[in-house]
């Protein structure tokens, strides 16, 4: 894609008539100011938004060395906490939640319950959603730029894509569908990035809570028409509703908007909607063509997953990037929300600085800041206890009214605190349970500690990386985690120890069959006679396991432990039952694939893998002659040279052609690597 404007990002576009489309509130909806508070651990300084279930805010948490963090807490209306089958979905939401993690998704932090609310804690995303994006532009009577609809649709595909295919620690797929893909849970930051929110009703085949039959949930406006017929979903519900956020992002119109809730179902269901372009003439064909094929009424006529809707929207978007869309997307983003970004900062500024007073005010003992890490098979979370005896909150209120005092009657012009510098690594902190395991850390597959106490500095951060700890006699642990500078990361890790099977244990386990059984030896009568010398041993066969290694495309290089051990489809026979390995698989043109493989006590395990293509950086060719002429390559004229004509291209061989305009004609190729850049002179 390219830019239709001069300057350094698109401008937005008028929107078409007829004019309808998103609303700003009322001006008596305005939120008066808030007043920063406690809760539990955190402190809540700026009111984020309130609806019917739940409320929203920026939150602070505070720590020792001047340690803070800005996160979001979301926290259910204390009336719903008594309303089971709402808190069932809420806890369902954490459980499914805090096993994503992907750079399009929210990520969660924490799940607990403070007196009677149960609330999250979840990375906070400064920005706004698609739904108030819409209704800034529609104020404006402008349309959102293709080229920044295009790359938010792209982006969440990809977190879409990730939730879809998420398997458990085992291998097995999750089948998570999110089923409430909406303008108001698809957020954008002021730097361009874009997340997934909110899997409030999202449904997993872990889930603990089912919805009923028939049961509609989500917004009705952005379901597939299966979902408002209320039969069985899959995942390509999820990409129906993105089809409508992308055509909405073009159009600025409401694709399913109607006076009743019972006139958008049956609109819906019958899908009766024009392409984007009969309401915007700028949107391209080819777009209008993945648009429609996205709200496609039969689901098998859809894209079949989502990663098939993110190539199809980066192969229109070429030559343009996604990096390069989101440094515009970010400009974009900053002036057209240049007065809220100042009032967000200046409301956070004031309620941190009450925070921090708070903070400073209350006791604070060297326990209790420790959590168990989430197990993110189960989905399961450690809620937080009691923070502090009754003697020593009634100590705090004393200390807290005393620091309030100081607060009214301090100056009411306080000079402005010096900005600290920004920190540059993170840092992690391990304790390992139980105490008596020799346990052995790595980062990456890179060793950097043993023992049950680890304090490691000067990482560094903005990345994801791959924490595993091993000890003899312990199953493995492992898990993803995410290093922030400025941030030090605390995790408590409980390792399980190994049971090994005794005589008794003649039983299957559950789930395997009479194969899996132990093969172990006769038990001897109490009173038996001596046996003879000559007499057969009883011999215990060993129990050998298979682990089937299987990848589309196959010939990815399987690594087990970081041990190259073949390449797929392989049968892998070296394994110790019930263990758990470490797998990697790698093929060139393709993302790798890690993941945790469980042996069986006995018999065979097959451990499947989709990879995914990588996306090809482009690279420039430059084409220039001494001597006028126009240029085309690969048929597609460029312009004239002199001057030199730059494009950036695919990666491979491109055929040049100049026609002067003495008439002659000058020909040649020229081979473009990815992120390379060339040039050809005539």
């Amino acid at each position: 894609m390219t830019a239709r404007s001069s300057g350094p990002y698109p401008r937005a576009s008028p929107i078409p008539s007829p004019w309808r489309t998103y609303t700003s509130p009322p001006l008596d909806e305005a939120l008066a100011p808030f007043q920063t508070e406690s809760f539990g651990r955190y402190y809540l300084v700026d009111k984020v938004a309130t609806g019917g279930m739940a409320e929203v805010f920026k939150a602070k948490s505070f720590s020792h060395g001047g340690f803070e963090k800005l996160l979001v807490i979301k926290r259910i209306l204390e009336h719903l906490s008594d309303n089971e089958e709402f808190v069932e979905m809420f806890i369902d939401e954490a459980k499914i939640t805090v096993s994503l993690q992907h750079p399009n998704i929210v990520q969660i932090y924490d799940f607990g319950r403070i007196n009677d609310n149960y609330y999250l804690s979840m990375e906070c995303v400064e920005g706004k959603d698609v739904k108030g994006i819409l209704r800034k532009l529609a104020q404006r009577r402008k349309l959102l730029p293709t080229e920044f609809a295009v790359y938010i649709a792209h982006e969440m595909a990809k977190g879409l894509y990730y939730a879809h295919t998420k398997v458990d620690s085992e291998g097995r797929p999750l089948r998570i569908i999110h089923r409430d893909i909406s303008p108001s849970n698809i957020l954008v930051s002021y730097t361009g990035e874009v997340k997934i929110a909110d899997f409030g009703i999202a449904k997993a085949e872990s889930s603990a809570y089912d919805t009923q039959d028939g049961v509609l949930k989500g917004k009705f406006e952005y379901m597939s028409p299966e979902q408002a017929s209320g039969a069985e979903l899959d995942h390509r519900s999820d990409i129906f509703s993105a089809g409508i956020i992308l055509h909405e992002m073009l159009t600025g119109r409401r694709l399913f908007k109607t006076d009743s809730d019972v006139k958008t179902l049956e609109k819906i269901k019958a899908v009766d909607i024009l392409p984007p372009s009969a309401l915007n003439p700028n949107v391209p064909a080819r777009l209008d063509d993945i648009v429609m094929k996205a709200l496609a009424r039969d689901p098998d006529d859809r894209f079949q997953d989502a990663r098939e809707l993110q190539q199809a929207l980066l192969e229109f978007s070429y030559p343009a990037t996604p990096d390069l869309t989101r440094e515009s997307l970010a400009h974009f983003m900053q002036e057209l929300f240049a007065q809220e970004i100042e009032d967000e900062r200046a409301r956070l500024a004031e309620g941190t600085r009450v925070a921090a007073e708070m903070y400073a005010a209350e006791p604070h003992p060297d326990d209790g800041d420790w959590q168990m890490a989430a197990t993110t098979a189960s989905g399961t979370l450690a809620t937080r206890p009691s923070r502090w005896p009754l003697l020593v909150a009634l100590v705090a209120v004393i200390v807290l009214a005393g620091a309030l005092v100081v607060v009214l009657t301090r100056e009411p012009h306080p000079p402005p605190p010096e900005q600290p510098e920004q920190p540059t690594t993170a840092s992690l902190q391990l304790r390992i349970l139980p105490p008596d395991a020799q346990a052995t850390i790595y980062l990456d597959d890179q060793q950097i500690g043993t023992g049950t106490e680890l304090l490691k500095e000067g990482l560094p951060p903005g990345r994801s990386v791959k924490l595993r700890v091993v000890a003899e006699g312990y199953r493995e642990w492992s898990d993803t985690v995410d290093l922030v500078a400025g941030e030090r990361l605390r995790q408590q890790v409980r390792l399980d120890p190994i049971v090994e099977p005794t005589p008794d244990d003649s039983e299957p386990t559950e789930g395997s069959g009479a194969a899996d059984a132990a093969v172990v030896t006769p038990p001897v009568p109490a009173e038996s006679p001596p046996a003879e010398p000559s007499a057969p041993q009883v011999v215990v066969e060993p129990v050998s396991v298979d682990a089937r290694f299987v990848s589309d495309p196959p010939g990815a290089v399987v690594l087990v432990d970081g041990r190259r051990v073949g390449t797929t489809p392989l049968t892998w026979t070296d394994g110790t039952p019930g263990r758990s390995y470490s797998v990697r698989y790698e093929l060139d043109g393709y993302e790798p694939v890690e993941f945790s493989a469980r042996l069986p006590s006995s018999g065979s395990r097959t451990f499947s893998q989709t990879l995914a293509k990588k996306e090809v950086l482009p690279g420039k060719l430059s084409v220039f002659s001494s001597k006028p002429g126009t240029v085309f390559v690969d048929g597609q004229e460029w312009g004239v040279t002199p001057p030199m004509q730059t494009r950036e291209v695919k990666p491979g061989t491109h055929s040049i052609r100049i026609e002067h305009t003495d008439g002659s004609v000058s020909e040649g190729s020229k081979e473009v690597a990815p992120g390379a850049k060339e040039r050809a002179t005539f």
